[in-house]
């Protein structure tokens, strides 16, 4: 059933169905479906114009050459030959007379889905095999984008940030697209570009180039992502390893891929990044690639603004449900979450933690005497004031009316007396304040701790106010 040794061509007699000067040889010429026949041999004996278009062989190339090492890819060749084996044998041919969809091998080395029918017919004491074929990449295409927009429209309506949504896309697109490995790129220091975020195929291993991958920084221009970004197009590289403007084609090569695509994502009109896909296949034609990756990175620049969008209205409405408009201060909801954080923090490392409250002596007197506005303009300059004495982790909270509260984070209690010391004596206004404070205990709760600071407040206060007192 092979050809020679070395060699996969033989001459060979004409399709004895299908001849030269026969009416049927002008109607598979111009069929709009591929024709190709094969003798029992396994080689090619006919093959119309259509046959030429789909798998880019001309006539006078295939006719002669093994059908499997022509048009079928390498993981199906054994299968189609123990098949062909078992037809001669047995006359049995489950696959003949039904509509089949399978993978067809191009001569540019890329697979296209092919839907067909075979029939067998007796040549004289042998068999010839008839296929009828065309290409339904398109409409593969087609299902594919459809349902890759719908996974995208899934995982963008559930992502609440465009940072949450990056991961998930890199996920949701090298899947449904079937690539081997993704990544996200966005610029850091110096105007250059680094990979944020990475994607693998389960079983793909691609370790060392995804370790190459986040290690490597791009200008504007260089590499995929930096012409992606520069172009903001859709970027194609059919051999990443023969590109001169691939700075990481050995680890590619030695991780067998081979094509890549960028694709640039567009949020609130600014670019906010670039996704790149890398398979071990050959992928069609750029041009499909391309329009077909146009088309969802528009469709995901749109989801990542309105996402952008709506996460900075909730953090806007966050900040305002936490902040006091006085003095733009943590308000009380405000202290209770940062001091929440502080203390679960407290609890992990076992670092020290120590609260203070803080109220303006003889408050309301001032607001009597100075009127209500004179009052709100003391509270502002207090909070700034007090703001400039503090470390960047301590908090201070407009805890309620004239009182404030304070967090000191991995502060012993000397440290934090001293600082409540020194923002007692920056009171402006020329008002005093009274302080209590308290070191948190382990195993005690939030609202335990606030209260011995609480009641180390009221016993300042008891003492003739302008001065600290320490909870027990």
């Amino acid at each position: 059933m092979d050809g020679p040794p070395g060699d996969t061509r033989r001459p060979l007699t004409p399709d004895p169905h299908v001849t030269a000067g026969d009416p049927t040889r002008s109607i598979l010429d111009n069929a709009h479906e591929a024709f190709i026949s094969m003798d029992a041999g396994g080689f090619i004996i006919d093959w119309n114009r259509q046959a030429e278009v789909t798998f880019g062989w001309s006539r006078q190339e295939a006719v002669g050459l093994v059908l499997s090492d022509t048009i079928i890819p390498p993981r199906y060749r054994e299968s189609h030959l123990r098949g062909l084996e078992r037809f001669l044998d047995s006359g049995d041919g489950p696959v003949l007379d039904q509509r089949l969809e399978i993978e067809g091998l191009h001569r540019d080395g890329y697979e296209l889905p092919i839907e067909l029918t075979i029939s067998a017919s007796k040549a004289g004491d042998s068999h010839v095999f008839h296929a009828f074929l065309h290409d339904i990449s398109a409409r593969r295409r087609g299902e594919r984008f459809l349902a890759t927009q719908h996974a995208i429209t899934t995982v963008l309506a559930e992502a609440e940030t465009v940072e949450h949504a990056i991961p998930l896309l890199l996920a949701v697109l090298g899947e449904q697209m079937g690539w081997d490995f993704g990544a996200y790129w966005t610029l850091g220091e110096g105007s250059t570009l680094r990979c944020r975020e990475t994607w693998t195929a389960s079983g793909a291993g691609l370790v060392g180039f995804e370790r190459a991958t986040r290690s490597t920084v791009l200008e504007p221009g260089s590499g995929l992502p930096g012409r992606a970004w520069a172009s903001k197009r859709p970027t194609f590289i059919p051999v990443v390893s023969d590109d001169p403007n691939f700075p990481r084609a050995a680890e590619a090569a030695s991780a067998g891929l081979t094509a890549a695509v960028g694709m640039p994502l567009v949020a609130n009109e600014p670019l906010c990044g670039v996704l790149e896909f890398f398979t071990r296949e050959t992928p069609h034609p750029a041009p499909e690639l391309l329009e077909t990756m146009e088309t969802l990175a528009a469709q995901i620049g749109r989801f990542l603004t309105i996402i952008s969008e709506r996460a900075q209205l909730v953090d806007r409405l966050q900040r305002l449900s936490l902040s006091d408009e006085l003095t733009g201060l943590p308000n009380r909801r405000g202290w209770n979450a940062g001091l929440g954080r502080e203390l679960a923090r407290a609890r992990r490392t076992g670092a020290p933690l120590c609260v203070a409250l803080l109220d303006l002596d003889r408050f309301k007197a001032f607001n009597d005497t100075h009127g209500h506005p004179a009052g709100d303009a003391l509270l502002r300059e207090a909070a700034q004031i007090w703001m400039g004495l503090l470390r960047l982790t301590d908090l201070l909270a407009r805890y309620g009316g004239e009182e404030f509260g304070l967090v000191f984070p991995a502060a012993p209690i000397e440290d934090a007396r001293a600082v409540v010391d020194r923002i007692r004596a920056a009171t402006p206004g020329g008002l005093t304040c009274s302080a209590g404070v308290a070191a948190w205990r382990p195993g005690e709760s939030a609202d335990q701790l606030v209260d011995r600071a609480d009641s180390a407040l009221y016993e300042a206060k008891r003492r003739g106010r302008d001065q600290i007192f320490t909870g027990l």
